[in-house]
């Protein structure tokens, strides 16, 4: 009895130790680092709190477009970079696009709503658009034609077409490859 007494003790305290840990612990995303590489990385925090996208429901949380439609009216160079975390419902997503702009690598582009410029949008089920009035800007950090990889920076304040509020993007980051 005195050998079996110690066991059961190991053997409780194994079980407290191994049940007690179960619960699954949710780290917080974190933002990717400002990279060059084509590393697909997209990364802002919305109203402070951190967005990556996430694939989920079949879909990829990170999808590229930069394409050349040619020349004359609906022409031009358009830049598609709709990020989105497919995890909540409803889904939410950032939106950098540029219409009918060409980039260059070091130029910062202010968002406006026309075409030839760079534009911005956040959507968690309500559309919070980057209006002309609003602040934003986009940095190309690099634009490599050859490899075809373009990185950046990015901020907005994003308003509510049909409430007025606004939403505050800041830090955000990019570095893909299309």
């Amino acid at each position: 009895m005195k050998q079996l007494k110690p066991l059961l003790i190991t053997a409780a305290v194994t079980i407290l130790f191994t049940f007690g840990q179960c619960k699954k612990k949710t780290e917080e995303p974190q933002l990717p680092p400002e990279t060059t590489t084509g590393a697909m990385t997209f990364g802002c925090k919305v109203n402070g709190k951190v967005f990556v996208p996430r694939g989920g429901r079949g879909r990829p949380g990170l999808f590229v477009q930069y394409v050349n439609l040619g020349p004359g009216p609906g022409g031009g160079w358009f830049l598609n970079i709709p990020a989105t975390n497919w995890l909540p419902n409803p889904p939410e997503g950032v939106n950098i696009e540029t219409d009918s702009l060409l980039v260059n690598q070091g130029q910062t582009y202010q968002f406006k709503n026309l075409k030839g410029s760079a534009q911005a949008f956040y959507d968690n089920g309500n559309v919070y658009q980057k209006l002309n009035d609003d602040t934003g800007e986009l940095k190309i950090t690099k634009f490599d034609q050859t490899n075809r990889i373009v990185s950046g920076t990015f901020f907005f304040i994003g308003t509510n077409l049909t409430t007025g509020e606004k939403i505050s993007i800041t830090e955000g980051r990019f570095d893909i490859s299309y």
